[in-house]
């Protein structure tokens, strides 16, 4: 007898569009603060423009491109402020995702979760830093879907882009991560959310607050290198 396998999600076509442009933001193909021509990359992606807006109208949600609506869009080039202000926020939201992920958690949610940590994992073994943000940005938005709670998702996505802050302030060599210990902060997560809510609000705070100091790090070191 075969084991049961979970039904795997379609990816739509803006749903493609949105991680590839992401992939030429981590990897530093399309910089902090360049502009995003929508026809240039509906060329590229071989999809219309429509595609592409939505694509970047989602990005935008979450704060990693700024879309002004019949001007231009832009990747977002983050202050020290902004930074701070984006880390103040998540400190809040991200605990009370994994509260609420920890109350319901079942077998599927930790497949689901995994899923992006091995990812993670695989793309630190091949020091792959674009694959490897892109496994980080899908994990939390699963832990954010996870929730099951519409209006703590659409708050989530808000600060969606925290997490990459040090690649948005535009000197991502300037310090040093050990991607493969960040991955397994990852796991620890999933570990927390199987202890219960508490746990998992705890652990996932005090993973959010050191990686704000190393997003204030690297944005101190941008500073250094200027």
């Amino acid at each position: 007898m075969g084991v049961a396998m979970n039904p795997i999600s379609p990816i739509t076509r803006i749903d493609q569009v949105r991680q590839a442009i992401l992939e030429l933001i981590f990897s530093g193909t399309l910089r902090p603060g360049e502009r995003l021509v929508e026809a240039r990359l509906a060329a590229q992606f071989g999809v219309s423009q429509a595609t592409v807006n939505a694509a970047l109208q989602t990005l935008h949600d979450q704060a990693i491109v700024s879309k002004i609506l019949n001007r231009s869009t832009n990747v977002c080039l983050y202050t020290e402020r902004e930074i701070n202000n984006l880390f103040a926020v998540r400190l809040i939201l991200e605990p009370a995702a994994a509260e609420a992920v920890g109350r319901r958690f079942s077998p599927e949610a930790r497949a689901a979760l995994m899923r992006p940590v091995e990812a993670m994992r695989l793309a630190a073994r091949n020091g792959d830093l674009p694959g490897f943000c892109l496994a980080d940005y899908n994990f939390h938005q699963e832990l954010y879907r996870l929730t099951d709670n519409p209006v703590l998702i659409q708050a989530c996505q808000a600060i969606a882009a925290a997490p990459f802050a040090f690649l948005l302030c535009d000197h991502p060599a300037a310090l040093p991560t050990d991607y493969a210990r960040l991955a397994e902060d990852h796991f620890e997560v999933i570990l927390a959310l199987e202890q219960g809510p508490e746990v998992a609000a705890e652990i996932t705070r005090d993973r959010v607050g050191a990686w704000r100091i190393h997003s204030e790090r690297a944005l101190a070191e941008r500073a250094v290198h200027a």
